[in-house]
């Protein structure tokens, strides 16, 4: 979980989810290895909660492949 806050919106633009008109970010959930690398990601339309399921998902098939 992640607060982005100061400087305001610096992690979400770096992902390219800042909402510049709005001041704030779209709901988007990564998964991100040990080694920094994006392995999963989803950004839910404006008022939909994502859920867990595929964040689960991707977090069981992350342990999968470093099983490997």
């Amino acid at each position: 979980m992640l607060a982005d806050f100061e400087p305001k919106g610096e992690v979400a633009r770096a992902h390219q989810v800042y909402r510049a008109k709005d001041g704030t970010s779209e709901r988007a959930l990564y998964v991100i290895d040990a080694d920094g690398i994006v392995r999963w990601s989803h950004v839910s339309p404006v008022g939909v909660n994502p859920g867990a399921d595929g964040i689960l998902r991707a977090l069981e098939n992350l342990g999968k492949e470093n099983a490997s």
